[in-house]
């Protein structure tokens, strides 16, 4: 069987020949590097078993669809015209053949060594110089190569008899599916991801939380006289209102990759460029990251950071919603989470915050008032965020009349890490040189799952718009967590200008 792989992106186009396996990803650890910052360091895995294609998942960040589905799970079968999706614009067509068919060669990748049930390779075609010229080269390798098979075989049915095969440390069998014997395979937890690369590590800090509740969130009544807090006065109502309105049904394709989606170029990656350079720049320029809830406090006190209503009529936060009522803590990488005392310093700035959180009162030994902290203390963003989300929620409701849903402003560390411990693609935090883009108070997220494709693409274009003009830098991201990552420059000015 010959096996052509069809791959675009609007950065390249490939033809490949799958020999018996290959890897496809974004880095040199895969096989074949596509140029698609979307794809995991390995993100998919083709190989041949018997006269069958199979395709699996490296439990990639942003997966892999076949034929619109997302695959997870034992390798699925692949047929002639099948159609993939990787990445966050790569396209593969499938294409079989017996292999008789005169057609021009694609490049070759092939495994560096054979694996365990795989078919023989096809007989190799002599060279046209006269046979008795040359020894017989192709019998003495086709013999061989039946040897090797013999003796994988043997040892690997010695293995599964045995009952044993529990392959590598930390790696994972993939369930045989029925008439097909599957090799071990080991899947990385992390999709091949590194945690000390800023470009995964993007990726993998969006994290989304539980969907928020309005019957869970209390109205905020503040008697503060500062410009920015008047509009904080919102009810729990109104947020359940805007709820609704954000979901209402109406017509169009949604979903991660509905049919006409048009992804501008602005949004395929290159702002985790741009974000890697701004937060290097923030840490260097000794920006402290928030670690626990008592240091957003702080940074609410200090106005360092503003807090944004819950509702408008053009956006609503969906924030908070695994906000615990748990005794605040304080975190650290060195100590992890240790319990907060009266007396001591943090205890005294939450003390002072909840005393006077924009002239609302908190009890910090109530429950539910370290709950309602913990939702306001999400809605925290930078001053120069503010006014650009305000102006892209704007321009969407006065097009579709509903409000944009916002699923994350910034986050302290001890809660990133909180999410991170549900969510097996993302990273588990180990040392303070990083700066996830959500505790840098610069980021925010948009969900449009729930979007038909036309808002999607409204929303992309007017994103690009604002890209062009130095004003963000947007992401467009597929998975669990399908929405738009937006980045703000805390100092207003756009890498290289």
């Amino acid at each position: 069987m010959k096996v052509t792989l069809y791959i675009e992106n609007p950065r390249q186009s490939k033809t490949v020949y799958v020999d018996t396996e290959l890897t496809i990803g974004r880095t040199p650890a895969a096989q074949l590097v596509v140029d698609d910052e979307g794809l995991s360091r390995i993100n998919t895995t083709f190989f041949i078993e018997g006269d069958e294609l199979l395709v699996t998942d490296e439990n990639s960040t942003n997966g892999t669809f076949l034929n619109g589905e997302r695959i997870s799970g034992p390798p699925r079968r692949v047929r002639n015209g099948d159609r993939l999706k990787i990445g966050s614009s790569t396209d593969i067509r499938v294409e079989l053949s017996d292999g008789r068919a005169v057609v021009p060669e694609p490049e070759v990748i092939r495994s560096a060594s054979p694996a365990p049930f795989l078919p023989p390779p096809a007989a190799m075609v002599p060279s046209p110089e006269s046979p008795e010229d040359k020894p017989p080269y192709v019998l003495i390798a086709a013999i061989a190569m039946t040897l090797l098979i013999v003796v994988f075989g043997g040892i690997a049915f010695w293995v599964a008899s045995t009952g044993n095969g529990e392959g590598p440390k930390g790696a994972s069998k993939t369930p045989a599916t029925s008439g097909s014997r599957i090799p071990v395979r080991v899947i990385d937890p992390l999709g091949g991801e590194d945690e000390n690369d800023l470009d995964d590590l993007i990726a993998s800090w969006e994290t989304a939380e539980d969907e928020l509740k309005a019957e869970n969130v209390a109205d905020v009544s503040v008697t503060s006289t500062e410009t920015d807090d008047a509009e904080l006065n919102v009810t729990a109502a109104f947020l359940a209102d805007r709820q609704r309105k954000a979901f209402e049904e109406r017509p169009g394709e949604k979903g991660i990759r509905p049919a006409g989606l048009i992804v501008p170029r602005e949004l395929f990656g290159d702002g985790v460029i741009k974000q890697k350079m701004k937060l290097a720049a923030m840490n260097s320029s000794g920006y402290r990251q928030p670690m626990d809830f008592a240091e957003l406090a702080e940074k609410r006190i200090n106005r360092e950071l503003l807090e944004m209503p819950m509702a408008a009529q053009s956006f609503y936060l969906d924030v908070g919603g695994s906000a615990q009522d748990r005794p605040f803590s304080s975190f650290s990488f060195a100590e992890g989470n240790q319990e907060i005392l009266g007396g001591s310093p943090k205890y005294g700035i939450l003390s002072r915050l909840a005393g006077d959180f924009a002239g609302q009162r908190y009890d910090l030994n109530n429950p539910s008032d370290r709950k309602q902290m913990r939702m306001r203390l999400l809605r925290m963003f930078h001053p120069n965020a503010k006014p650009i989300l305000k102006k892209l929620a704007d321009a969407y409701f006065q097009k579709f009349g509903r409000p944009l849903r916002v699923t994350s402003l910034t986050r302290s560390m001890d809660y990133q890490i909180l999410l991170n411990s549900s969510n097996a693609n993302s990273f588990k935090v180990r040392g303070e040189g990083s700066l996830p883009p959500h505790t840098s108070g610069c980021a925010f997220d948009l969900a449009r799952k729930h979007m038909p494709v036309e808002e999607q693409n409204f929303v992309m274009a007017k994103l690009a718009e604002m890209e062009r003009a130095g004003e963000l830098d947007a992401l467009i991201e597929y998975g669990a967590n399908a929405c738009f990552h937006v980045f703000i420059y805390h100092d207003g000015v756009a890498p290289g200008r």
